[in-house]
């Protein structure tokens, strides 16, 4: 036997190494490499390309001849791993196998592996662009999340959404959320929040459909009070309108008011407040300091002698009362107070029971309150609060004056001592 060299061993290494690499089969990524550089795979796709694909039989590779064909037809082909649609609502796409309008069957840079982000790129391809457009846009929408609500293949609900609403705006909106649990609850609120709300975008501040006070007139009417109104409440028109006093949501107290109602106008009104004709009283200020309180403000609040939001009268007064020192003695010039007051205190001159304050019979009431000239009742009472009995003022107007008012209670009567008259008393 020949020995052989160092140089044929080397040569007859090479050759056969050469023909076991040639015998050797590619596999599909070394052509199509495109397939598996993505930064997730779909998972038969990185497991073995024979999951979803068939040899047909014909020579591969070759130009302009496919040598594989689907295991099945869309979405056939997908339900073999993914479930089928089950729900009331499919989406169209999803509904007639277009699954690969949105996703790839391979592998993707984004989440899903849908071919394009973020979503809303795939979704405008079918939908209108409009609904993202406006001024105040739905964080989700502005971020193009548009699964965040949508569920992309199939639902029960409108709108292809996740869940109805507000069950799903509470998902998100936690602190809205604890306002359901609250005494009273807005029917529009309990309803669907897209009642008031647009879900996309839209001009208004807090997403809202429409402007306030508009939006509220769409159920409440407000509008043609407003309209036909000589006085309307200021904050009704400001920025945020209804929303000033009311809940769009859910309250604890009546008519959806954000807090206790005197609290509530006390919020505002504890201060003075000027306006372009008349200066308003600090009424927080007023009850703060006095002693006695007038008892329909204790009892039922502020509304029973103001309107909330119009009246065709001035201070948004709930009836006639005289805005000047002086006004005929006519009840229905009064009629704010003789809404709980006995009209007896002006029509009747003497009287045992129409009034405390009287010598003997004789009704004073009607001495003060009689004739063209006849006093207003706010030129001796505070009608909010005073530190004397019976709401009886510190002080007593004479034009632009303001002088001191004495006024003394007895047992069986009192005295006044007054710039408009000097010390009397009465006895009754």
């Amino acid at each position: 036997m020949k020995k052989r060299t160092i140089t044929q061993f080397i040569l007859f290494f090479f050759l056969s190494s050469t023909a076991v690499a040639q015998t050797e089969e590619k596999s599909c990524t070394d052509c199509h490499t495109t397939y598996i550089e993505y930064k997730t795979l779909h998972a038969p796709a990185e497991d073995d390309c024979e999951n979803c694909h068939n040899a047909n039989g014909k020579e591969h590779p070759q130009e302009n001849v496919k040598g594989f064909e689907l295991g099945e037809k869309m979405p056939d082909l997908c339900f073999m791993c993914h479930d089928e649609y089950s729900k009331k609502n499919i989406h169209p796409p999803a509904e007639e196998g277009e699954c690969l309008m949105c996703h790839s069957p391979h592998g993707s840079n984004n989440k899903a592996l849908l071919i394009s982000a973020p979503q809303s790129t795939l979704c405008f391809e079918c939908h209108d662009t409009d609904i993202t457009e406006k001024r105040v846009k739905h964080q989700p929408a502005a971020d193009g999340n548009c699964a965040s609500c949508h569920d992309p293949h199939q639902s029960d609900n409108s709108y292809m959404l996740k869940k109805e609403k507000p069950a799903l705006c509470l998902d998100c909106h936690t602190s809205v959320q604890m306002e359901t649990k609250l005494k009273n609850i807005h029917p529009p609120f309990d309803d669907d929040c897209a009642n008031c709300h647009a879900p996309h975008s839209t001009e208004e501040d807090n997403l809202l459909i429409e402007k306030l006070p508009v939006l509220c007139d769409n159920c409440h009417d407000i509008q043609s009070t407003l309209t036909n109104a000589k006085v309307v409440h200021k904050v009704i028109n400001d920025e945020k309108g209804c929303a000033n006093c009311h809940s769009a949501h859910a309250s604890n107290q009546r008519m959806f008011l954000i807090d206790e109602e005197k609290k509530l106008c006390l919020s505002c009104h504890s201060k003075t407040i000027k306006t372009e004709t008349k200066t308003l009283s600090n009424i927080g200020q007023l009850l703060k300091k006095g002693n006695f309180i007038h008892g329909v403000i204790e009892d039922d609040g502020c509304v029973v002698c103001h309107a909330p939001h119009a009246s065709n009268e001035h201070l948004l007064l709930n009836g006639v009362f005289p805005e000047g020192q002086y006004t005929s003695a006519k009840v229905e010039n009064f009629e704010l107070c003789f809404n709980c007051h006995d009209t007896e205190l002006l029509e009747t001159a003497t009287s045992s029971t129409a009034t405390n304050f009287r010598n003997g019979d004789q009704n004073l009431h009607y001495l003060h309150m009689n004739g063209e000239k006849a006093r207003n009742c706010n030129l001796c009472h505070n009608v909010h609060g005073a530190p004397s009995e019976h709401l009886i003022s510190s002080s007593i107007r004479f034009g632009d004056w303001e002088m001191p008012l004495l006024f003394k209670v007895e047992k069986n009567g009192g005295s006044c001592n007054t710039g408009c008259h000097a010390n009397k008393e009465y006895i009754r």
